[in-house]
């Protein structure tokens, strides 16, 4: 099921509760959410990733000055045009520093709604009165897609419009739409463990197959999170690179 618009996700929600009998807005925690956005926020988080980057090329920069040896025009030049490379570079710099970050901090997100999960697995009760074993994949993408939509972008979003009001808009959108690619693009493949379990099926080993099945695609999620952002992270690669390469030969050239 393709989750577009808020409609989508009130029907989720309302085919999960009909279903499998749960109500997966029970599992929201503000104070987690809060706990999240606290390593998520700006200023501290920009400082920390961006700014130092940039003060430590400005550093290197004023550096040059006593170490490229300078005669009369040069220092004019070194000063404008070394001021400007030095500056993009470790802009840069940041930026792909903070996009590392940021992926991390996103997977601790991915990583706690994995945990609510399994917490809804055992939540079923007596799986079998609720789903078949050749069903499981189906019950848990449904339910992973209904935590991502009705519980953790919710408290994501909720706490980032309550700390950033300025640039929360932003950032919000940028979570919603990575968080909306991994729920579409999941999948939960049964593991030979899992598959094994079917032959004694109880409420024990029905839940212990699930969570071989989550264990299983946790290790695909790390992958396809991975694969993101080194699509996102590619074209700032390349000004990087391009950046460094500039810099090095306006050094070259003017020392």
């Amino acid at each position: 099921m393709q989750i577009k618009t808020a409609k989508d996700v009130e029907k989720l929600a309302l085919k999960i509760s009909e279903e499998l009998g749960i109500d997966v807005s029970k599992y929201r925690n503000p104070e987690v959410a809060e706990s999240f956005v606290d390593l998520l926020i700006f200023p501290k988080y920009v400082i920390n990733y961006t700014v130092r980057p940039i003060i430590f090329s400005l550093l290197l920069f004023l550096v040059g000055f006593f170490i490229v040896d300078l005669v009369n025009i040069q220092y004019l030049i070194y000063a404008i045009f070394g001021l400007v490379f030095f500056v993009i570079t470790g802009f840069l710099a940041g930026v792909l520093f903070l996009t590392y970050k940021m992926k991390w901090d996103i997977w601790g997100i991915i990583d706690y709604s994995l945990n609510i999960l399994k917490s809804a697995v055992r939540d079923l009760g007596k799986v079998g009165e609720h789903v078949k074993s050749e069903n499981r994949k189906d019950t848990l993408k449904l339910l992973f897609q209904g935590i991502i939509h009705a519980v953790t972008i919710p408290m994501i979003s909720g706490a980032i419009s309550k700390k950033v009001p300025f640039f929360g808009r932003f950032i919000s959108q940028f979570i919603n739409k990575v968080l909306t690619l991994i729920s579409n693009k999941v999948k939960f493949e049964k593991t030979k463990v899992a598959q094994e379990s079917e032959k004694e099926e109880s409420e024990s080993t029905a839940l212990q197959a699930y969570e071989n099945i989550i264990a299983g695609a946790t290790k695909n999620l790390e992958r396809l999170m991975t694969a993101t952002f080194r699509i996102a992270q590619f074209p700032l690669k390349i000004l990087f690179g391009i950046s460094v390469s500039l810099l090095g030969v306006f050094l070259w050239l003017i020392w």
